[in-house]
């Protein structure tokens, strides 16, 4: 691109020293003018070209540069969401330990004082008020 460029800059200078030998208001030097007017116009056409051309280069080097910045951002947001699932999960689990011991302590709780209350209370009859008052507890009522 760059020497068709120079050759256009050498061919326009070439012709502005053409002109100033050529008679004034004759059909010729009209002629080179016309024609030194279509090479500067094809000049800036050029460089309108180059222009474009980096312009286009400069836009498609940000879209990927963009591109890769979304790519990051996107393993940054799913290396976070993985990072996120796995503490639900821990949390999931924590909280289901919590409910089986919320039940499965009261149960055995229950269970060796029963065992031990069945044990003093061998004659069969409650006679002792702690386990009088604990029986109590366990025995289904309506509300």
């Amino acid at each position: 691109m760059s020497e068709i460029r120079d050759l256009l800059n050498e061919e326009i200078k070439s012709q502005i020293k053409d002109l100033a030998s050529l008679e004034m208001g004759s059909k010729e030097k009209s002629s080179a003018v016309d024609d030194l007017a279509n090479l500067y116009r094809l000049s800036i056409e050029e460089t309108k070209l180059e222009l474009d051309a980096e312009e286009k280069s400069e836009r498609r080097r940000i879209d990927e540069n963009e591109s890769q910045d979304r790519l990051i951002n996107w393993k940054h947001d799913d290396a976070f969401r993985n990072a996120q699932l796995d503490e639900q999960v821990k949390a999931r689990y924590f909280n289901l330990g919590i409910a089986a011991a919320e039940l499965i302590l009261p149960l055995a709780f229950y269970a060796v004082w029963m065992k031990r209350g069945f044990k003093f209370e061998e004659t069969g009859a409650f006679t002792s008020t702690t386990f009088r008052n604990l029986f109590n507890q366990f025995k289904p009522k309506k509300k």
